[in-house]
């Protein structure tokens, strides 16, 4: 065992000085990228931690398309996540095994957030972030089970409530909540567009958190919109990249012998 053992270092330490092995960033990456799906995080640990990805990895520049169908309608479902009471639905993504918190974890509204509603979840389409249009639709079922019932009886949907959204840091922006076209509900205006190009937002790679509470203070209706990168857009981003910039782990090379070893087992 201890023979074979050697005979794999020699060859692995000769493969790796004739440069036919993967460098040690590759391991590096490998390794990060591995581990973090095994992660559980709470909300603050997830902005952080999507702050500093978007820091070192760097935007993705979107590119504007129109749309060759009515974009009034929401035709995929399955960019819908639902908060606590997830449902599965095909290509939806859940980042880390993360469960919204019940209650926006902004510091800036510490005691100030009244009754609230269930946290929503979706992955951003390209008819959210279309510049034309200016709107953020929410699923329609889930506004009328949890949202609507908050609202007083002289706050009508149909014809648009102003309301003030939040981030994670507790920056403000002047939305309104409205009943579109009496086909969906949506949070529309320019600071819906002010907020996606400020957090640098794309279709089919950011997914948003959305609660609607009353605030303790002023008793109007306000939302928090928080978002977060999907894991399942990583890959892509990073081979379309030629050069990545991820967290270093300095690797002896007995680790990376043993490492290739387990590779080859499995």
């Amino acid at each position: 065992m201890e023979k074979e053992y050697e005979e794999n270092e020699s060859k692995a330490i000769k493969n790796y000085s004739n440069g036919e092995f993967l460098t040690e960033e590759d391991y590096c990456a490998a390794l990060t990228l591995a581990s973090l799906k095994h992660a559980t995080l709470d909300e603050k640990s997830a902005v952080a931690l999507e702050k500093l990805k978007r820091k070192n990895l760097g935007a993705i520049k979107g590119k504007d398309k129109q749309e060759k169908e009515d974009p009034c309608i929401e035709k995929d479902p399955s960019s819908v996540i639902h908060g606590s009471n997830r449902i599965s639905v095909p290509n939806s993504t859940i980042f880390y095994n993360y469960q919204p918190p019940v209650i926006p974890p902004v510091a800036a509204l510490t005691g100030l957030i009244g009754k609230c509603s269930r946290p929503f979840e979706k992955r951003l389409t390209e008819t959210d972030l279309t510049d034309r249009q200016t709107r953020l639709s929410l699923n329609k079922k889930h506004v009328q089970e949890f949202m609507i019932p908050l609202l007083k009886e002289d706050e009508d949907v149909n014809e648009g409530i102003r309301v003030i959204t939040y981030d994670i840091e507790g920056k403000e922006y002047e939305m309104k909540f409205v009943f579109w076209s009496l086909k969906m509900y949506v949070l529309t205006s320019p600071g819906w567009k002010t907020f996606y190009r400020e957090h640098r937002l794309e279709k089919d790679i950011d997914i948003v958190t959305v609660w609607m509470f009353r605030h303790r203070l002023t008793q109007n209706i306000c939302f928090v919109i928080t978002p977060r990168r999907s894991p399942m857009a990583l890959p892509t981003q990073l081979n379309n990249r030629r050069k990545r910039i991820l967290p270093r782990t300095p690797l002896s090379m007995v680790d990376i012998v043993l490492q290739e070893e387990g590779s080859s087992k499995t």
